[in-house]
């Protein structure tokens, strides 16, 4: 059996991804959107959370320059969710790309309009910031996102809904094939955060009677 060098991954025509962006770079947003919609699907099932995030985008924003921009946000906020999930998987193998997730996830809560999840996003970004940063991280922090949220307004203000993904069964079946996937395996984990929260409030009382015991 052949073992594949990076050259015949990246020529591979089986590889969704792949065929979405030439479908993409071909002005072919409908089979582009459907192409990145099955790759983010075979990504859930693979585990590969940060590429399933990226495809659902890919497909977000073909869906954005067709007009369907009602489905879009369908599909940013799913984008955002898997981002969401990711930052609190990775937090203990690496806080900046936990930081980085985050980040993408507030954008895309953003663009999908939910507003208290995006807030949520910002809270838990600034928190962890803060942690990694103390002098310096909080306020390079919330400058940073809501530099992004009003970027994020600007571009909405262009946006006109002029078409229904409905209209076509194989888009709309490949979104809820995602959408289901994602809920059926929806393994967001809040437990990483609130285990930071226990460390903290653990280092403070072990650093305070670490204080008594030295003054006694």
């Amino acid at each position: 059996m052949k073992i594949k060098n990076w050259t015949d991954k990246i020529t591979d025509e089986s590889d969704l991804w792949l065929n979405a962006i030439k479908l993409e770079d071909g002005n072919d947003l409908l089979e582009a959107s459907v192409f990145y919609l099955n790759d983010a699907a075979d990504s859930l099932k693979r585990n590969l959370l940060v590429r399933a995030a990226l495809s659902c985008l890919g497909a977000a924003e073909c869906l954005v320059r067709m007009g369907h921009h009602t489905d879009a946000r369908r599909l940013y906020l799913e984008t955002a969710v898997i981002y969401e999930e990711n930052a609190d998987r990775i937090l203990g193998e690496s806080v900046r790309e936990s930081l980085w997730s985050l980040q993408e996830a507030y954008e895309n809560f953003l663009f999908a309009s939910d507003y208290v999840r995006a807030e949520k996003i910002f809270n838990k970004y600034v928190f962890l910031a803060r942690k990694l940063n103390p002098f310096f991280g909080e306020g390079e922090a919330m400058d940073l996102l809501k530099s992004k949220k009003e970027s994020i307004e600007n571009i909405q203000k262009r946006w006109n809904e002029s078409g229904n993904t409905k209209n076509s069964s194989k888009l709309y079946e490949a979104m809820e094939n995602l959408i289901n996937l994602r809920h059926s395996s929806n393994q967001t984990a809040k437990e990483p955060f609130e285990q930071i929260r226990e460390l903290i409030k653990q280092n403070k009382k072990d650093y305070s009677s670490h204080e008594k015991s030295s003054t006694s």
